[in-house]
């Protein structure tokens, strides 16, 4: 039967079908050693699938020039430089045959590519994620790329590796043929040997960015680790975000140590959202948006005697989920109002302050005084951000 490979494949590109794989060297498709891959391996992209979405439940975000955001669970999106590019980004339910969610960004205002712009879609590895990939050392770890991408403005697009110090980057581009349609795109990445890699502890130590933008300062040479900072090589066709209403769509994708990219199998539901609550945890039930009004999902609640002549306090312990990566950033909502930094003292129909005690990796204390002398009965939403 007749093979059937991708049409202008970028070096490096690994194309596989029917458990073989090859590799593109420039001039034409190379048969890979049949090497067993890695038992077990890991997929190290949190939220492949981009199907959880506690902080939005798929509402639109709208990212400004220097200010990014999280359209979905462990996805961020970049956008700075001088060019006064907004962006709206959302997940949406048009993914490829078999899948069921993507990240959808849409140009809602264009600017001009300077040398300075950037606009990615990015995902942050903390260090101990790394520790198996032995960058840095000379024992350094071949690593596997895979993912789908859809445009409405076909050309050319780079993806990247950098350790945070931004000292070390590889860069690769991958060519859209056709606009508005899904296609999969793989890349083998050699292991890095360079010095500025950290593969321990919990704070931010790499980035992945699928790149649809890159200006000047951010480009350089493809294909090869760089001492540099890099989200792009020169080819970058750099129209998207020059374009209003243009839109740039990821899909499934994987991150995984081994010598070609795996299948990308779900993990099942339960095991994904406690892989995101390591960063993101809300009492809202799956489905409900921070913020939103009604008991709906886990609340706090706290009744109490009061004094007759004198307000009282009461307050409570909640443990977490998931032991988050650092402390987080707790928010605190109030159920009936919607207003952060509030609790409901539903006796007194009226929100109070909130205040948040210890908080820390599993779990906070939050109390609240009474709006008036007598019973108490106090509830709250909350939300814990220990995102990198």
């Amino acid at each position: 039967m007749a093979i059937d490979f991708p049409n202008s494949p970028t070096v490096g590109q690994v194309f596989t079908s029917g458990g073989s794989s090859w590799q593109w060297d420039g001039v034409k498709w190379v048969a890979q050693a049949s090497t067993p891959p890695p038992q077990g391996t890991p997929n190290k992209l949190v939220n492949p699938f981009m199907e959880i979405d506690q902080a939005n439940e798929g509402a639109a975000i709208t990212v400004t020039p220097g200010i990014g955001g999280y359209p979905v669970d462990g996805w961020t999106i970049s956008n700075s430089g001088g060019s006064g590019i907004t962006l709206s980004v959302q997940r949406v339910t048009d993914a490829p045959v078999g899948y069921s969610n993507s990240i959808r960004v849409t140009v809602t205002t264009a600017s001009a590519v300077i040398a300075s712009t950037q606009a990615t879609i990015q995902q942050r590895f903390e260090g101990d994620e790394l520790l198996d990939t032995s960058f840095g050392a000379a024992n350094a770890k071949t690593v596997s790329l895979a993912f789908w991408v859809k445009t409405s403005v076909a050309g050319t697009y780079c993806a990247s590796l950098r350790c945070t110090a931004v000292n070390r980057s590889y860069v690769f581009a991958f060519t859209i043929a056709a606009a508005n349609t899904w296609q999969q795109v793989t890349q083998t990445i050699p292991g890095d040997t360079g010095a500025g890699w950290v593969i321990t502890g919990n704070a931010l130590q790499m980035l992945l960015d699928v790149s649809m933008a890159a200006g000047s300062t951010f480009q350089g040479t493809g294909n090869s680790w760089q001492a540099a900072n890099i989200l792009g090589t020169s080819a970058m066709t750099n129209t998207l975000t020059t374009t209003t209403s243009a839109t740039f769509q990821l899909g499934p994708a994987g991150l995984w140590v081994a010598p070609a990219p795996q299948p990308l199998l779900r993990t099942s539901i339960q095991a994904e959202l406690a892989r995101c609550q390591r960063y993101y945890e809300k009492s809202y039930d799956p489905g409900s948006a921070v913020a939103g009004t009604g008991l709906t999902g886990v609340s706090f609640f706290y009744a109490a005697a009061g004094v007759a002549n004198a307000l009282s306090g009461a307050g409570t312990g909640v443990f977490f989920k998931t032991t988050k990566r650092v402390d987080p950033t707790l928010t605190i909502y109030s159920n009936v109002t919607g207003a952060s930094g509030k609790l409901r003292d539903n006796t007194a129909s009226a929100d109070i302050n909130a205040n948040v005690g210890t908080a820390a990796t599993n779990g906070f204390y939050w109390f609240g005084t009474a709006a008036a002398p007598g019973t108490m009965n106090i509830t709250g939403h909350w939300t814990a951000d220990a995102r990198l």
